[in-house]
């Protein structure tokens, strides 16, 4: 048995991780992974398994897990140092909390300290384990918070949780609010002869395409200002959905090409939501522009932040320096195009260029349709050689997933560790049509769900109120219920209050 013992989330990143310890000077390791979660509560809501003080009271660990954990136990006990590696966020802290309690002997919990990873790289590593202490348990608190209200919510909408608090918020905003199914991109053609006018428009559900994409009419160039190729760096959301337009893949396939790509050390945390990156990782950025010939400007790039904070990883970039980023991308893998795509946004925040905007004078003359429309070109003045592409008028149709993923991120619905499987799930189940008008199955669901949210958009509060509380579990489920209006919830868990179930019977000794 290892001296060390690190104990990780995906088991793919174990050949990563033992090299990366390596490198950062850890010797005799080795790397267990729990593959997920490893506790869960009964299946269905027959017994309700919540107490009426909202304390769970069956959660147990996995059947299927039980021989892991009795490995990973027997690991611990002939380690000198155990490392609780899981993922630095809210759902890491539950599995932590989870192997502390149900793979380790009392006497071994003691040794035990919790390492919080934000990459796969030497200097995190060793940054972590210098910070490594022991395991605060109300660290877990929020991922046990989430999953109790998720409980109580789905027991009162069926025995199957099919109306659950994201999906249930998803669709009565529906209702109100239509998602954008596509880009409508304008052409204007300009006096120089540089390069025409674009204007894009979003384009959202139920609303008529434009016929016409070229515009009749000549601007001569207005104002201009410095810029770069790209406005902004991307979050897990926003490489989903631009990924998946470049590929042409589902957001499934693009979410799963940024785990593998992650597991193998090629890429940092994927299911981030900030939008800048580390001073470790602007160097490797820099190095990886100037390897491939790209006129990188250091002094516009915007989007650096230091490192720390709780659970604050920075957006998804690249590890390695071989980024074949001036590789045509249909010769590339899926893996390759995700790395590819991000990186290539990355660089291009660091690209100069001219945003010019045509004269006011000239657009006035425009149908009014079209005339305030934001015109602009982008003419760069910082090399890079991997062709951008032409940009072709017209309307660029959006896929369903697509449309639906861009509505919850920009409604805050679900998490990026969550938002693939709610928008894979909704969509098979039939609640709204082609042109996301409700369905008569969704009617009915919709009027279920709207007699028991308090608000119509409970997902986000309840996710708002998580991240800005850490509490004991049960005092954090009351006070949602309260702020969030969920009083058909709190009415029936206070009514029934442990709901039995003579056939099912709480495993000895998994309960703390």
């Amino acid at each position: 048995m290892a001296s060390n013992l690190f104990i990780i989330e995906a088991p793919g990143k174990r050949k990563g991780m033992s090299n990366m310890l390596w490198r950062a000077g850890v010797r005799d390791v080795e790397v267990m992974a729990t593959v997920g979660h490893i506790g869960t509560n009964p299946e269905g809501f027959k017994p309700l398994a919540v107490d009426s003080e909202y304390r769970e009271t069956a959660y147990r660990l996995k059947p299927d897990k039980e021989r892991l954990a009795a490995e990973i136990g027997k690991a611990a006990k002939a380690a000198k140092r155990i490392y609780i590696a899981t993922d630095d966020d809210q759902e890491g802290d539950v599995i932590a909390r989870d192997v502390l309690r149900f793979c380790l002997d009392e006497g071994d919990r003691s040794r035990a300290l919790r390492v919080r990873l934000k990459a796969l790289a030497p200097g995190e590593i060793q940054a972590a384990l210098a910070a490594a202490a022991p395991f605060d348990e109300l660290s877990a608190a929020r991922g046990d918070a989430r999953r109790i209200i998720d409980r109580l919510i789905g027991s009162m909408s069926n025995d199957t949780g099919a109306v659950g608090r994201v999906q249930g918020s998803m669709l009565l905003m529906l209702q109100e609010q239509h998602p954008v199914v596509g880009v409508m991109t304008y052409s204007l053609q300009a006096a120089d002869a540089k390069g025409d006018w674009i204007a894009k428009v979003p384009v959202f559900a139920g609303q008529d395409v434009p016929a016409d994409a070229v515009v009749d009419g000549v601007a001569e160039a207005g104002r201009s200002e410095m810029a770069t190729l790209a406005g902004r760096v991307m979050n897990h959301d926003e490489i989903l959905l631009s990924a998946s337009m470049a590929t042409g893949q589902g957001i499934g396939s693009v979410a799963r090409a940024m785990q593998s790509l992650y597991e193998r050390g090629q890429m940092t945390y994927p299911r981030a939501k900030d939008c800048a990156i580390t001073p470790d990782a602007f160097r490797r950025l820099q190095a990886i522009a100037r390897m491939n010939g790209a006129g990188f400007d250091p002094s516009r790039f915007r989007a650096i932040r230091q490192p720390g904070g709780e659970h604050t990883h920075e957006a998804p970039n690249a590890m390695a320096l071989d980024v074949p980023v001036n590789r045509r991308f249909d010769l590339l893998s899926l893996e390759e195009q995700v790395l590819v795509h991000l990186t290539r946004n990355l660089i291009d925040c660091g690209i100069p260029c001219q945003f010019e905007t045509p004269r006011l004078a000239d657009l006035a003359a425009l149908p009014a349709e079209v005339a305030t429309l934001r015109w602009h070109r982008v003419i760069p003045t910082g090399e890079r050689l991997w062709e951008a592409g032409p940009v072709e008028p017209g309307f660029q149709a959006w896929t369903k997933e697509q449309s639906l993923l861009h509505f919850m991120s920009r409604n805050e619905l679900g998490r990026p560790s969550t938002v693939v499987t709610h928008v894979e799930k909704f969509l098979s189940r039939d609640l709204v049509d082609e042109s996301f008008e409700l369905t008569k199955k969704g009617r009915e669901w919709s009027a279920q769900i709207g007699e028991l949210f308090g608000h119509q958009n409970i997902s986000k509060m309840i996710e708002n109120y998580i991240d800005n509380n850490k509490k004991p579990p049960s005092q954090m489920v009351a006070d949602m219920i309260e702020i969030c209006g969920l009083n058909a919830v709190g009415s029936a868990v206070q009514q029934q209050g442990f709901v039995h179930d003579e056939d099912y019977e709480i495993p000895a000794g998994n309960l703390p």
